[in-house]
């Protein structure tokens, strides 16, 4: 307490005066245009038209209400929840499992291993959509689920492998060797002594996961021309076209294709912050 009051003193009241005004001024550049996008969704068109900055006089849905129905939003998110949820599953039991094998059981191969898996960070979605495009088509894989599923895995599974390991890195051996003397196989030390002490590692992949697959377009765009596989995000820029001058329904549409992340972060935002304290930082 003395030793944080002490070294605060020595920096002049001056230099702490602009670097809070600085702090302050870059906290309200940053919220001020999603508080303004969010309120001026609940405005008349007639308002927002007159006035774009003012709150509104006369709040009303009716811009979410037509958003929701013009976008078909309910297909929508059918069809990203099918992805995201897919996805987050294979790519957390994946990477927890790899993760394991990968840093607490012995093997000549788990650097090369390591390293081939950790390269997949090097690869862009950008570099590959037109090869990966060809082989899709050529497999029959276009305008299917399992088609954006399978890209979705192979693009975030090196990033939670990387996250997994920093953190059952972590554990002590010596809990494992102690569960392998009571005569424990690694399959039972996994399951119960991995698995529980990687429960907020597990949420934070989860979370980086589902947001990864919920903000994606490209993938989507490029690799299905039904309407029955399209996205939240491509709905949404579809939408864009149609409502370049409807403001109101515009702004709706972006509110309500941000909330399932917004939801998710406000619920499991101790858990993202465990996750990144006990596997980032130890790794």
């Amino acid at each position: 307490m003395s030793r944080f009051t002490s070294s605060q003193a020595m920096v002049p009241v001056p230099f702490r005066v602009a670097a809070y005004a600085a702090l302050g001024f870059f906290t309200i550049f940053t919220t001020f245009p999603l508080i303004w996008l969010t309120y001026t969704s609940f405005k008349p068109e007639t308002e927002i038209v007159s006035n774009m900055v003012a709150l509104p006089v006369n709040w009303t849905l009716n811009n979410y209400i037509q958003a929701w129905k013009l976008g078909e939003f309910t297909h929508l998110f059918v069809n990203s929840l099918i992805f995201c949820v897919t996805t987050t599953v294979i790519v957390v039991l994946f990477s927890i499992s790899a993760a394991f094998a990968l840093t607490k059981i012995p093997s000549r191969l788990t650097p090369i291993m390591f390293s081939f898996i950790v390269m997949g960070l090097l690869v862009t979605i950008s570099s590959s959509i037109v090869p990966l495009f060809i082989a899709e088509n050529f497999l029959g894989l276009t305008n299917t689920h399992l088609g954006i599923i399978i890209p979705y895995v192979a693009f975030n599974i090196s990033f939670a492998v990387y996250l997994a390991a920093a953190f059952v890195r972590s554990i002590p051996n010596e809990l494992i060797e102690a569960a392998k003397m009571d005569g424990a196989g690694y399959l039972r030390i996994y399951a119960a002594i991995v698995l529980p002490m990687a429960r907020p590692i597990i949420t934070t992949i989860a979370i980086f996961t589902f947001h990864a697959c919920w903000v994606e377009y490209v993938l989507v765009y490029m690799l299905s021309s039904d309407a029955t596989i399209r996205t939240v995000q491509v709905g949404l820029s579809l939408l864009k076209g149609q409502l370049s001058f409807n403001f109101g329904f515009l702004f709706a549409a972006v509110v309500i294709s941000s909330l399932p992340l917004l939801v998710l972060y406000l619920l499991f935002r101790k858990h993202l912050q465990a996750g990144f304290s006990m596997g980032a930082v130890k790794g």
